[in-house]
């Protein structure tokens, strides 16, 4: 197979906002509760985490983290989780019906990222929570004055502010699933009143309001963003893609981040509309707070207990995550926020079990991007063969709505940074051909290539190769030298392949 991409660098998209390598790492047990924070651990450290899990997660430079949900924070009052652990109780999660830990609450969540390098972005329940409730955690985590939930965190150990910037009012609130269930109209109206009251109480602060998911967005977003528009600074989506209930699994999941595109185009229109509307309107910014490949078994399922944490992403998977990435690069402009789903174990690219701690093929995408890309994203042309989207393998005529499968889709995907400040030019490839290598004719404009530079390179012979505990690094990331390139030359790209191309601009 053959492709053509042309690149100018003075086409420039936009500069992309580095949040968007963000994580979110919820408390459903085995995750921030059993996966990070195991003092039981003979890995954890004084404060009760487990360092191969930190290194893990530092490796991947976090600018950000979403905790505690997701949906089981709908069902987190933060209270629990704050001065003595000895004291904190134990609960039943009001939405998968097990017990609870409160060990790691706030405190430990705030000192966990200011470790790191990330910012705090925490998830508000609207679920079983109040406003007032919502209102005292901001105060607790960033107020200044002689009050009382300001005086409850310097009682707790922590005279200085966590200066929490980034807040979400609510989760999954479309979902009938999710506790806390309503319609757009009326969670319009709930979050309008909950962001005046906040964005009073912290001026600073970014508050995050929830614009639907995949299916619903289109219904949800024109409804809820003029009323929300005037307070808010991030209108978000979540995105999953499915490998079963098509007749082809493969190409399903490739499809799956072009599904999330459209709705970033969606969210889009909804936000200019209300721009054009009403002036008051912010030029609101779209936030992914949840987006990953979802497993072939589901992720509801996955409890240290009931079903054990196990090899879950295939090669496959991680070539939509690649994708995905480049989606985001493309749409800087719009997309300044985004949390992969997640970091551990649950749909994680990080796997930890008592024993062992494995990177999932998912993770080196991500791993490949925060260190091989450039502040800028320039505009590609490129020309090759296609998919579509395939169908699903039953279609229930009883639904009223049904998307229409994308069509025209090309097995090569590609994103083009610039880094002017250090002389390289970064072209992400995936080849989400399950079977054929790509011959890419590259032609770039006006710009001169040195001859040799670095392939960042995620391949493996089996396109559903996984990593496991026995074998860690069946599926990783490699460097390799990189011969005959310049402002004009071809490249092979591998089958199921992702590459980055390193290019030093002479």
């Amino acid at each position: 197979m053959k492709a053509r991409v042309r690149i100018d660098p003075e086409r420039q998209l936009g500069t992309i906002d580095r949040k968007i390598y963000g994580h979110f790492m919820c408390r459903r047990p085995g995750v921030s509760e059993g996966g990070l924070y195991a003092p039981e651990s003979s890995a954890a450290d004084k404060d009760g985490l487990r360092r191969d899990v930190v290194a893990a997660i530092q490796d991947l430079h976090p600018p950000i983290i979403r905790w505690p949900g997701g949906c089981t924070g709908t069902s987190y009052h933060w209270l629990d989780g704050v001065g003595p652990r000895s004291e904190r109780p134990k609960k039943i999660d009001l939405h998968f019906g097990w017990a609870a830990r409160y060990e790691f609450g706030t405190d430990e969540f705030v000192a966990f990222c200011r470790r790191i390098g990330a910012e705090p972005h925490l998830n508000l329940a609207m679920g079983t929570g109040t406003l007032e409730e919502a209102a005292a955690w901001v105060e607790y985590c960033n107020g200044t004055l002689d009050t009382y939930y300001a005086n409850l965190r310097r009682r707790n150990g922590h005279e200085e502010p966590h200066a929490v910037k980034y807040w979400q009012l609510g989760n999954e609130m479309f979902g009938p699933w999710e506790i806390g269930y309503c319609t757009a109209a009326e969670y319009a109206t709930e979050a309008r009143e909950w962001a005046k009251v906040l964005r009073r109480l912290d001026p600073s602060i970014a508050l995050i309001a929830v614009g639907g998911g995949d299916m619903i967005a289109a219904d949800w977003a024109p409804l809820v963003v003029p009323e929300v528009g005037p307070y808010v600074d991030y209108i978000s989506f979540h995105t999953y893609w499915r490998p079963g209930g098509s007749t082809d699994s493969w190409y399903s999941v490739m499809a799956g981040p072009h599904v999330a595109e459209e709705t970033i185009d969606v969210l889009s229109g909804a936000i200019n509309i209300a721009r054009r509307k009403d002036l008051r309107c912010r030029d609101l910014a779209i936030a992914v707070t949840e987006w990953n490949a979802s497993p072939d078994d589901g992720m509801m399922t996955h409890h240290p207990q009931y079903h054990p944490f196990g090899p879950t992403f295939h090669l496959r998977d991680a070539l939509a995550v690649a994708s995905f990435i480049n989606i985001m690069q493309r749409h800087c402009r719009q997309v300044r926020l985004a949390n992969v789903a997640q970091t551990i174990n649950v749909v994680g690219l990080i796997m930890v079990t008592a024993e062992a701690v494995w990177r999932e093929p998912i993770y080196w995408p991500l791993w490949m991007q925060v260190r091989h890309s450039g502040p800028v994203v320039l505009d590609v042309w490129v020309d090759c063969d296609g998919f579509d989207e395939p169908p699903p393998a039953v279609r229930d005529t009883s639904v009223v709505k049904q998307r229409r499968p994308l069509s025209g889709l090309y097995y090569l995907d590609c994103s083009a940074t610039l880094d002017a400040a250090r002389r390289k030019l970064y072209l992400s490839l995936v080849n989400r051909h399950r079977d054929e290598p790509i011959d890419v004719d590259f032609r770039l404009i006006d710009l001169a290539v040195a001859s040799q530079g670095c392939a960042h390179v995620l391949y493996h012979e089996d396109p559903m190769a996984m990593n496991t505990p026995a074998n860690p690094d069946n599926v990783i990331a490699r460097t390799q030298e990189a011969k005959g390139l310049g402002s004009s030359f071809v490249w092979e790209l591998a089958p199921h392949s992702y590459s980055i191309l390193e290019l030093d601009l002479r």
